[in-house]
């Protein structure tokens, strides 16, 4: 395969600057790094690897989305050869991964030994399981004798699963299309060049790894640093060795920064800018960065939009996303799906070339937009004279904490069973570093009290801990109208009385 700068299928980019500015250093984890060229050898490699287990294109890839460079170049090698990325959480539990596995049948799974166990066991022979060092083997390894054909830009290239309101996850499916338009809408408003590093610390199962800074830092080609986990210290550390420019932090990340001890220190000189994502930024947090000289750009969008439709100018205070990206439509749509006034409240839809048109499901892909193109995001924002969106609540009642979605369907539903529980209930409360904290609300009928280590030690195994409940409150009875149902919004009431 031929480096082909009008490409538009996902990777294209990396082989163009292989082949171009071969000896620029593309990848630094740990005291490792990559130049663009090592990359697309270890991705051609992979590749290789990848068929002569036997995966062919359109086949789906289960893989432990974790913070390392073999999952980045896994990514890079599944989508290459046309078969299917399927990145999870990597605190995915085994319940979450008999989901995965149904609904899209994977021909391999990818991850560490702990990650591997954890998954259903398959005796028919169909799914074959590959640990890290399996795939990634040391020494030298052929490669393709033959090139593969591109795929084209209709075809699927990821499978990235988000909450649904049904307690059930949703497997949005990502065409090379729709991450090439995101890579092409995020670099038309953030001011990414070739000599910017870009720090990334949030799982590669992240929509904003996926089709996000780190693409487009390597379509500049720039230097990504990858760090296996956000804790401030670090972060601080690899700014300051490796002269980071510009990172990518959802709301509690960025908080936890600010209000880190070295915040002040020298060793974030080189820090321009942030790109916030996953929730609206704390206006304590953009003043604290911005006083320091570190600007923020916070941005809205979702796993089905493919990252950002909006972005706003680094030098914005006010809470707002910014404007529509130019390769979207956005509309704050009323309640009878016509725009809104300038600064009323509505539905956010979005329209466009990064929007998925469908979901991933067993019986085959289900429509993610209506019939003129139109994804209805559940978000309630306005739109103000200058163009700029503000989002304001959710019509949806999925949590946002720490960047990450949580559906409160979900969370009942793993608590329902919890003994000495007769009802139960899942909200977000307002937090300054988290954006929003899961928070249980239980009706109890035993005479000991249910404890938040209780309810935690009952979801080991059964959900993500990024799931689990940080508060716990337990109430004689749950708020509820004349028919019965639950009133959700009146749930973070509670917490005052």
């Amino acid at each position: 395969m031929t480096a082909d700068a009008t490409a538009t299928w996902f990777g294209a980019h990396l082989l163009t600057s292989a082949a171009e500015a071969g000896s620029r250093t593309a990848l630094v984890f740990a005291d490792r790094s990559w130049n663009y060229a090592e990359l697309d050898l270890a991705v051609r490699r992979t590749a290789t690897r990848l068929d002569t287990f036997g995966v062919r294109r359109g086949d789906r890839v289960l893989m432990q989305g974790s913070a390392r460079p073999e999952a980045l170049i896994t990514l890079f090698a599944v989508t290459r050869i046309g078969a299917v990325l399927v990145p999870v959480h990597p605190q995915v539990t085994g319940g979450e991964l008999a989901v995965f596995h149904e609904e899209t049948t994977p021909r391999a799974t990818v991850g560490d030994e702990h990650f591997l166990d954890a998954g259903p066991a398959r005796d028919d022979g169909m799914c074959f399981r590959l640990t890290w060092d399996e795939l990634h083997p040391g020494g030298e390894a052929a490669t393709p004798a033959a090139d593969p054909e591109p795929p084209s830009g209709s075809d699927v290239a990821v499978i990235a699963f988000t909450s649904g309101t049904s307690g059930r996850p949703k497997g949005v499916a990502l065409t090379h299309d729709n991450l090439y338009w995101s890579m092409v809408n995020g670099l038309s408003l953030l001011p990414v060049g070739e000599d910017d590093i870009a720090l990334v610390s949030t799982p590669l199962a992240h929509v904003a790894v996926l089709g996000g800074l780190p693409q487009y830092t390597w379509a500049r080609r720039g230097t990504v640093v990858l760090a296996p986990r956000f804790q401030p210290d670090l972060f601080t550390d690899l700014v300051r060795d490796h002269r980071v420019t510009c990172a990518f932090a959802v709301p509690a990340m960025a908080a936890l920064l600010a209000g880190h001890p070295r915040f002040t220190s020298g060793d974030l000189d080189t820090l321009r800018w942030i790109l916030s994502g996953g929730a609206p930024a704390q206006s304590g947090t953009r003043a604290r960065l911005h006083e320091r000289g570190i600007g923020v750009a916070d941005s809205y969008g979702l796993t089905e939009t493919c990252a950002g439709v909006t972005y706003s100018p680094l030098g914005t205070t006010a809470a707002v996303a910014g404007r529509a990206v130019p390769h979207v439509d956005l509309m704050v749509a009323d309640g009878a799906g016509i725009p809104a006034p300038t600064c009323a409240a509505g539905e956010i839809w979005v329209r466009g070339p990064s929007v998925a048109a469908h979901y991933w499901t067993a019986t085959g892909l289900r429509p993610a937009t209506d019939s003129q193109g139109w994804f209805h995001s559940g978000d309630r924002g306005r739109v103000d004279a200058a163009g700029r969106l503000e989002v304001v609540g959710r019509v949806k009642d999925t949590i946002i904490t720490g960047g990450e979605n949580v559906d409160p369907a979900e969370v009942e539903n793993a608590l329902a069973d919890l003994p000495g529980v007769v009802e139960v209930a899942v909200s977000g409360a307002p937090d300054e570093v988290w954006g929003e904290v899961v928070t249980a609300f239980l009706v109890s009928d035993s005479g000991e009290p249910i404890t938040l280590d209780a309810v935690r030690t009952h979801l080991h195994g059964r959900l993500a801990r990024h799931k689990w409940p940080r508060r716990l409150c337990v109430v004689p009875a749950l708020p509820r109208g004349a028919t019965g149902k639950l009133q959700r919004q009146r749930l973070t009431t509670l917490l005052d009385d």
